[in-house]
């Protein structure tokens, strides 16, 4: 195979605009949005748009396709193999230009799903029926990027194009640049532009059921599930079992209006939007499962404990102080804190693996969250694939120990999770990445749209209390959807 030559072609916004407000740029094409919506931190410090696929990865029903459009031949074999040989292909190293811009300009965005967990650990079979029927995986390999500083205000747009003979790369960079140019030229406009008030009080299950959601299971069901984890980890079988459940409804609007309405309610530092043929993805989630730096330092940020926001802020300051003392809550957290460094400690060099941050209180419009931090260095010849080998899905997704209570998961569960407890996210060219976890997430195909939330049971866990937490993580989601109808 020969080598491939890469062009780039970078140019600074005259004007800023947030990729948001750029979303058109690409149409109604496969795109991917990366941002954050609420108050810019370090923690969601820039945002990105890319599109113009120059080459798709979608794993679907356990056969990895690649190509564009209609026009992809399946490849064999273990699909993060396929997607490792093809990140290696397109592989550049660091170049100096890149110096104090965004850490994404160009590479792969979207998802993988949490049953990709096939690839990683194949012990596991996944016997729970696929009821929604999206891909395992789905990936763009993107020649345009817009990319921001939301802290600095500054932007750019980036178009890179690879081939064997460089003057057809130059020739193709130049045009994606003429294009993209031409479709950021015009902002689009804000969609609720004085902003969403979240709902008073919290959802009920009558609620729920108003807003036309109907749930997979019962409650009583979703409650003799977690009795039943509850028994496995009496039993020894487990220490943690993440367990969920999903509601379906319908909603006849666009995408792009569903996401806006999340965007405004419950802004998150890893929010997205992935449109892809057929399935929209919008997601508001809180939770970095995974990022890996230049310099080739991971880290991961597990959520586990979790209040609603009180009514005023008394309540407020009572609930998240509850949460910080909380000694069950503070079980779960450590319990994923000691398997996300089991797993960075497979991957990265001996002595690098620390906690620089444990069970902290974070708040967010709806809930207050149990964050911790978990850091270490990946060793030397190492890839982000290998960091996804050794990690994925977040262990705040499925319980401890990882393998069992996957095995569980797929035995108490019905149906197959899908994007949700995954990741999203991007890989840069030159091996950067980083992947939230699939969390207070809104799943669109055609007119049906659902959504999944879920809590860790442990030995102590109330099995009401545990459904109770379902519904706080659902608020958002159902209140999302009853704006966007009602816009």
């Amino acid at each position: 195979m020969s080598a491939l030559h890469r062009a780039v072609r970078v140019e600074a916004l005259e004007a800023f605009a947030a990729p948001w407000e750029l979303r058109h740029a690409f149409g109604d094409r496969p795109a991917v949005l990366l941002e954050n919506p609420g108050v810019p931190s370090e923690l969601g410090r820039y945002a990105f748009l890319g599109g113009d696929p120059f080459l798709e990865f979608e794993v679907s029903g356990g056969m990895t396709w690649v190509g564009t459009g209609d026009m992809k031949s399946i490849r064999f074999g273990n699909p993060l193999d396929i997607l490792a040989g093809l990140l290696a292909r397109y592989r550049c190293d660091h170049s100096p230009w890149r110096e104090g811009m965004p850490p994404f300009l160009g590479g792969v965005m979207g998802y993988l799903g949490y049953e990709l967990l096939t690839a990683v650990e194949p012990t596991v079979r996944l016997s729970a029926v696929d009821e929604l029927g999206v891909p395992e995986a789905s990936l763009l390999f993107c020649g345009s990027v817009v990319a921001a500083d939301l802290l600095a205000q500054r932007a750019w747009r980036v178009t890179q194009a690879f081939h064997e003979v460089p003057a057809e790369a130059e020739s193709c960079a130049e045009a994606l640049m003429a294009r993209l140019r031409e479709r950021t030229a015009q902002r689009a406009p804000e969609v609720y532009p004085g902003g969403l008030k979240r709902p008073e009080g919290r959802l009920s299950e009558v609620g729920v059921r108003s807003a036309g959601f109907v749930p997979r299971v019962t409650r009583e069901d979703y409650e003799a599930t977690v009795e039943q984890a509850k028994a496995d980890i009496r039993d020894g079988t487990v220490f943690e079992v993440c367990t969920s459940q999903r509601f379906d409804g319908v909603y006849a609007g666009t995408g792009e209006r569903l996401y806006a309405a999340l965007r405004a309610l419950n802004p998150a530092p890893f929010a997205a939007w992935v449109r892809l043929p057929g399935l929209e993805v919008a997601c508001s989630s809180p939770e970095r499962f995974v990022r890996l730096d230049r310099a080739g330092w991971a880290q991961t940020r597990p959520i586990k404990g979790t209040r609603p926001r009180g009514a005023t802020e008394a309540e407020d300051a009572r609930l998240r102080a509850e949460l910080a003392e909380a000694e069950k809550d503070r079980a779960e957290n450590l319990m994923i804190v000691d398997l996300a460094r089991n797993d960075l400690g497979r991957v990265c060099a001996f002595g690098t693996v620390r906690v620089p941050g444990l069970c902290e209180v974070e708040a967010h419009p709806f809930t207050s969250q149990l964050v911790s931090t978990v850091v270490g260095k990946l060793r030397e010849g190492l890839s982000a694939v290998d960091l996804v080998r050794a990690a994925f899905p977040g262990g705040s997704m499925t319980g401890a120990p990882k393998v069992e209570a996957m095995r569980r998961i797929d035995a108490l569960e019905p149906a197959r999770r899908g994007v949700f407890s995954g990741s999203i996210g991007y890989v840069d060219w030159d091996g950067a990445m980083d992947l939230n976890i699939v969390i207070r997430t809104l799943v669109k195909q055609g007119e049906r749209v659902s959504f999944s939330v879920g809590g860790a049971v442990v030995a102590d866990s109330d099995a009401h209390a545990e459904y109770r937490e379902t519904l706080d993580k659902a608020h958002a989601l159902v209140a999302a959807v009853e704006t966007a109808r009602g816009a």
